[in-house]
């Protein structure tokens, strides 16, 4: 075999592993999810001295949901209402290709940027077509608030870019931006709890007020698809804090901070009272602030 031949053939092999250990990391990011929204559930009921559920039941409630027939809602008969489930799934699924170093060019964290605002939109387009008006106020209520927390995100991920002066995320070598950049890492993890509906800003959700908000009207597999785009958005925020916050060199560093970021958000769920629209507002409004003047400060750290 010429030495061209054996050029070509080692190229093969390596474009081949890496699409087979692409599909396999992205497969494994579903029952990580579902694992993880358990042990979550789990944790939290053991903080509010309840027995809870088991670790897996997130996946017999995936199971039973895909299993039941279509939804007798009103709602059904529009072609939306079947859709933008599956699209606001995709679009979430979507963004752990960006963790995986998947997609990676020149300005990629831009296309990133516009993933992240595409779903948060996609959820609000599920309350307006879900013809209830509970649907419909609980989209109303995450529109007026995307409007801070989505500029907000945007500057913070900027603002990690241009400290690193980079043009993509996979990039980003600096490590502990968190001590670097504290106002940017603070306004970060405000966000990831508004992204992720934890409380206390769970407040476009609301079951007590407005029934679940978006979901009221969903029920089998779009039901199902719903659920597990929210505990994928979940484990995603998770691993984008720990990304642009440590970006750990080691494995052990990694699965450390993995806990630790999942323990500040089940604290935060299992320990605060849920803000009302206006308190919400109010401090997406303080966290954009500060957001922008941890942008400006970075002009005195790098430029």
């Amino acid at each position: 075999m010429s030495k061209i031949r054996k050029e070509r053939l080692l190229m093969n092999i390596h474009f081949y592993t890496n699409i087979v250990t692409i599909i396999i990391s992205m497969l494994m990011m579903l029952p990580v999810a579902l694992l993880l929204d358990g042990i979550f559930r789990k944790l939290l009921a053991k903080a509010h001295n309840r027995v809870g559920p088991s670790i897996f039941q997130p996946f017999y409630d995936l199971f039973k949901l895909f299993e039941k027939k279509r939804s007798d809602s009103a709602g059904y008969k529009s072609l939306f209402f079947r859709v933008v489930p599956v699209l606001y799934f995709l679009s979430t699924y979507s963004l752990f290709l960006f963790i995986l170093g998947v997609i990676q060019f020149q300005f990629d964290f831009i296309l990133l940027i516009y993933m992240i605002v595409l779903s948060s939109a996609l959820y609000i387009l599920l309350g307006l077509v879900s013809n209830s008006p509970f649907g419909v106020f609980g989209s109303m209520r995450d529109m007026l608030l995307m409007i801070c927390y989505e500029v907000a995100l945007t500057v913070c991920i900027f603002s990690f870019i241009v400290y690193s002066d980079v043009l993509s995320l996979s990039q980003v070598n600096q490590s502990w931006l968190l001590f670097k950049l504290p106002l940017v890492s603070i306004c970060m993890v405000v966000i990831t709890l508004v992204e992720t509906r934890i409380t206390p800003f769970d407040t476009t959700d609301a079951e007590p007020e407005i029934m679940g908000s978006v979901e009221t009207e969903f029920s089998g597999r779009s039901l199902g698809l719903l659920e597990l785009s929210r505990q994928l958005r979940f484990l995603f925020f998770i691993l984008l804090l720990i990304r642009f916050l440590f970006n750990p060199v080691s494995a052990v560093s990694f699965i450390i901070l993995f806990i630790l970021m999942f323990f500040i958000l089940l604290l935060s769920e299992a320990t605060s009272a849920r803000f009302r629209t206006d308190q919400t507002f109010n401090w997406l409004i303080i966290v954009l602030m500060l957001s922008v003047m941890g942008f400006i400060r970075i002009h005195f750290l790098v430029w």
